[in-house]
C-alpha cells in the first residue's frame, strides 16, 4: 500500500510543479508603470535545480525492493481473497441418511415392478436383475442377494486347499477369540498354521481371518474376482491410489466365528461373496442407531481416515439374556435375518448395521462400492473426519456431475494426506510381517 500511495503522491506533485506559472512575459507589468523595472525571470531550468523528492522514482524503488517480495510472499492469500469475492465458495453442509426416505424409496421402487413378488420385510434373491431395477428398488435402500454373479468368477473355485498349496507360507491377519468377542486378539500367522484348525470352533472359542491386504497385494488373486454385475460403477477408482480404501478382503472363518456389529467404513455400499460354507446374517435397517449403543469417536485407521461405527453388542452371543440385560434397547430392534449360501453375492446398502456369523467353516470375499446413489454419504464421512474443510469448494460444485464432484474433492486433498496414506499401508504390511497388527476396519 505504501508504494502505491507514494506513486500517486509523486504524480500529483510533479503535475503541480510542471503546471505552476512562471514569471515572464505574461506576468510582466505594463511599460511606464511604477513597477516597470527589470526582473530576473525564474526559468524552468532554474526551477529544476530546487531540492525536492522524486516520488515517482521513490515508488519504483519501494515497489522493486519491498512491494514485489511482499506480493510474491502473499500472492496465494491475495489471489484466494480476490477469488472468494468474485466467485463465492460452496460449503458442503452436514448430511445424514433419512430412514423415511429409504423406506419410501423402496416402496416407490417396488410399485414400478408389479410383476415381481418382493419380500417386503426380508431379503430377495435375484438373478438377471437389470441395473435400472436395482437402482429403483435396492441401491442405497434395501439389501439384496444376487445368485448369478459369483459362479462366473475364477475365485468361485478357490478352496482352502488351493490357498494352502500356493500360499501356505504367507501370513494372514486374523482375530482369535477365547470367551467374549470383546476379548479378541489380533494375530498374523502363516496359512499353513491356520489351515490345521480352520474347521474347528465353539461358541466361545473361534478364529476368523479378516485380511484386507492379502488379495490386493497378489494381482493373480485379484484377477480371479470378476465383475459385480449391477455394481460396475465405482467412484473409489477416482481416489488417488495411496488413499484408496483397501478392496477385496479375504474372509475365512472357523465355525462360530463372526464379525462385530457395525456399519462399514465411509458408510459405503458393502458386498460379501460366499465361495465356500454358509453365513448367517443379521441386518438392521437405518434409524435404529440409538438402540445399538454405538461407540463414538472410533477411527478406521484407513489410508484416508474416517470414523467407524461399531456396536459393542454381539447379536450371536450364546447368552442373549445377558446381552439384553446389559443393553435393554437391543430387544426392540427391527432385524432382517437370513442365511447366505455358496455362490451368492450379498449387497448391503449404506446406513445398515450388520453382523455376519459363520455357521460352518466359510471362505468369502468382501468389497465395497461408492456410486452415484451413495457418493454424497461417503463424501460426508470424508469431510466429517476432518480430511478437508467443508468450505472452499467451487461455486459450481452443486451443478457438477457426481463423478466430477468426487474428482474435485479428491483434487483438494492436501498432499500430506497422500503421504500419510502410503505410510499407513506400508506400516500395515510391516506389522503383518512381524506377526501382529492392530484391529482395523471390520
Amino acid at each position: 500500500m505504501l508504494p502505491i500511495v507514494a506513486f500517486c503522491y509523486g504524480l500529483l506533485r510533479n503535475f503541480r510543479r510542471n503546471n505552476r506559472p512562471t514569471e515572464g512575459a505574461n506576468n510582466a507589468p505594463a511599460a511606464g508603470t511604477a513597477d516597470a523595472r527589470p526582473r530576473r525571470t525564474r526559468t524552468k531550468h532554474n526551477r529544476s535545480k530546487e531540492k525536492h523528492i522524486h516520488w515517482d522514482r521513490l515508488f519504483v524503488v519501494l515497489f522493486t525492493f519491498i512491494g514485489l517480495p511482499l506480493l510474491a510472499l502473499y500472492w496465494r492469500r491475495i489471489h484466494a481473497f480476490g477469488t472468494e469475492i468474485l466467485y463465492p465458495k460452496y460449503e458442503f453442509a452436514p448430511y445424514s441418511l433419512d430412514p423415511v426416505d429409504v423406506y419410501n424409496g423402496k416402496a416407490e421402487g417396488m410399485s414400478m415392478y408389479p410383476y415381481y413378488k418382493f419380500n417386503r420385510a426380508g431379503i430377495d434373491r435375484r438373478s438377471n436383475l437389470s441395473l435400472q431395477e436395482f437402482i429403483d428398488v435396492y441401491d442405497a435402500k434395501w439389501p439384496v442377494i444376487l445368485t448369478d454373479v459369483i459362479p462366473k468368477w475364477g475365485a468361485y473355485h478357490w478352496s482352502k486347499e488351493f490357498l494352502m498349496k500356493y500360499y501356505g507360507k504367507d501370513r494372514v491377519t486374523m482375530k482369535a477369540v477365547n470367551g467374549k468377542i470383546s476379548n479378541a486378539e489380533s494375530l498374523a500367522l502363516p496359512i499353513e498354521l491356520y489351515f490345521k484348525h480352520s474347521n474347528k470352533g465353539t461358541p466361545t472359542r473361534w478364529t476368523y481371518v479378516e485380511d484386507e491386504l492379502f488379495i490386493p497385494m497378489r494381482p493373480q488373486l485379484k484377477r480371479d474376482i470378476g465383475d459385480m454385475g449391477v455394481l460396475e460403477e465405482d467412484f473409489y477408482k477416482l481416489f488417488p491410489e495411496d488413499i484408496r480404501p483397501w478392496n477385496a478382503m479375504l474372509l475365512w472363518g472357523t465355525p462360530y466365528s463372526r464379525s462385530s456389529l457395525h456399519i462399514d467404513p465411509y458408510n459405503w455400499t458393502g458386498t460379501n461373496a460366499v465361495l465356500k460354507g454358509r453365513k448367517r446374517w443379521k441386518l438392521y435397517p437405518p434409524g435404529q442407531d440409538d438402540h445399538l449403543y454405538v461407540k463414538k469417536g472410533q477411527r478406521s485407521g484407513f489410508p484416508l481416515d474416517c470414523f467407524k461405527y461399531n456396536s459393542p453388542i454381539d447379536t450371536f452371543d450364546p447368552d442373549l439374556q445377558e446381552v439384553q440385560k446389559k443393553y435393554p434397547k437391543f430387544k426392540d430392534l427391527r432385524t432382517v435375518e437370513f442365511d447366505q449360501l455358496p455362490g451368492e453375492l450379498l449387497i448391503i446398502p449404506t446406513g445398515w448395521f450388520h453382523q455376519a456369523f459363520n455357521v460352518e467353516e466359510t471362505l468369502a470375499i468382501s468389497s465395497q462400492v461408492m456410486n452415484s446413489q451413495n457418493y454424497w454419504i461417503v463424501l460426508e464421512e470424508i469431510f466429517k473426519a476432518g480430511n478437508l474443510p467443508r468450505t472452499g469448494l467451487p461455486s459450481d460444485f452443486p451443478s457438477m456431475t457426481a463423478e466430477n464432484q468426487v474428482k474435485t474433492v479428491m483434487s483438494l486433498l492436501p498432499k500430506t494426506l497422500l503421504k500419510k496414506g502410503k505410510a499407513v499401508t506400508q506400516d500395515m504390511l510391516e506389522q503383518i510381517e512381524h506377526g501382529m497388527k492392530k484391529v482395523v476396519g471390520h
